[in-house]
């Protein structure tokens, strides 16, 4: 495939090192974009999102308010879990401006699919608030420009391991998006049970200790059939590490092997639909961990 990453060194300026969501992250995820594939990714730099577009999936109230808050009030906290400094807002308008510019280039043709390597990450964030680590829905913001620049349905899978409440939220009633997402259940933040279905919203809440086989019997059936079925223009993935049996926050005990079948199940059906595909960066909190699933899903999308 022809493959870009998006990133910039703002995303590690928006930092709490006592914090799981902080800028390690990040820079143990790109080392294998630098040390290993360096030759095989071109490296793009992303610009600020239109307000436009990011007022279109948030209320201009809030986006004011994280906008006022960070030049302000710095630092400081929008909910108990997430925390926002004097670069926060920068950091937030560049990752969900990161979808925007994946969106734009892959809907014109440059390339086939794009790793949004970013931060702070986005399937939380509703439309009148910060939750969860999460200030901006990026993914949202990708799949909004994705219809204005003429896509008739947009397919989001999500497989962090905290339900995507924010992307959810923001589709609930659009037909022409698609919310596929697996996640541990019951957990945070309390959303995703499958009576919350609909036939454009597929949750497929997993067990404690579910693990490889699973996930994988999942991805191969349940998320193949329905991406088959709502044949989209493009896929849109929110791509959570913390679904990785070393993560500190969760339970779902995916290995190293299974995130890689998680990957391929996608990335194969992008081709077998011939649609692009963008990823971007949700949760993941073990560094070791992050970094061997970036080298893996990396190998996949470059072969």
């Amino acid at each position: 495939m022809r493959t870009a990453v998006i990133y910039d060194g703002v995303y590690l300026k928006h930092d709490l090192p006592t914090h799981p969501e902080n800028a390690m992250r990040l820079k143990y995820f790109m080392e294998p974009v630098f040390e290993e594939f360096s030759g095989a990714l071109p490296i793009l730099k992303p610009r600020q999102v239109s307000y436009e577009l990011l007022t279109a999936v948030h209320s201009e109230n809030y986006v004011q308010d994280v906008i006022i808050s960070c030049r302000e009030r710095a630092p400081g906290f929008f909910d108990p879990d997430t925390y926002f400094n004097s670069f926060t807002c920068d950091a937030a308008l560049m990752a969900a401006g990161a979808n925007e510019v994946g969106v734009e280039l892959l809907l014109s043709g440059e390339f086939e699919a794009f790793f949004c390597a970013v931060r702070p990450p986005g399937h939380h964030a509703e439309r009148d608030r910060a939750m969860g680590f999460c200030i901006f829905n990026n993914v949202a913001v990708a799949a909004v420009k994705a219809l204005l620049m003429g896509a008739e349905r947009v397919f989001i899978v999500d497989f962090d391991a905290h339900h995507g409440n924010g992307t959810q939220h923001t589709f609930y009633e659009n037909e022409r998006v698609f919310c596929f997402s697996t996640h541990q259940y019951p957990f945070y933040p309390g959303t995703g049970s499958t009576a919350e279905n609909n036939s454009h919203v597929l949750n497929v809440p997993m067990k404690e200790g579910s693990g490889d086989r699973e996930f994988l019997g999942v991805y191969s059936t349940l998320y193949r059939k329905a991406v088959k079925e709502f044949s989209p223009d493009i896929i849109l993935v929110s791509a959570g590490y913390d679904l990785h049996a070393d993560d500190p926050l969760t339970g779902l005990e995916v290995s190293d092997e299974g995130v890689r079948g998680i990957v391929e199940e996608i990335v194969d059906s992008a081709l077998s639909l011939k649609v692009p595909l963008l990823f971007t960066l949700e949760g993941g909190y073990n560094l070791n961990a992050l970094k061997r699933c970036s080298r893996t899903t990396f190998d996949v999308l470059s072969f």
